[in-house]
């Protein structure tokens, strides 16, 4: 997966555990035992999606930076190493 789509997923998972709080409190506030079971679950499920989704951004990342060392001890440059923009071949 592309890091952006990561980003967003583990945004996701944020709203939902967010969205989760708010309805237990809710449901704590209408002492309804549904709601606040409900909340619960959505708040728990939201946060194992973040964290899953973080810990993979956070693994592509080590990767990448070590792909860059690598290039960098080689001689390369980091982000490429093709010409510069500028020159016409």
């Amino acid at each position: 997966m592309r890091n952006e789509t990561i980003d967003t997923l583990a945004a996701v998972g944020g709203k939902a555990t967010a969205t989760g709080v708010g309805m237990t409190g809710v449901g704590w506030f209408l002492s309804n035992e549904f709601f606040g079971l409900v909340g619960a679950f959505v708040a728990v499920a939201g946060l194992l999606v973040a964290w899953y989704y973080k810990r993979e951004a956070n693994r592509r990342q080590v990767v990448e930076h070590e792909l860059r060392v690598a290039r960098l001890r080689l001689g390369m440059r980091s982000d490429t190493d093709l010409g510069e923009l500028s020159k016409d071949d």
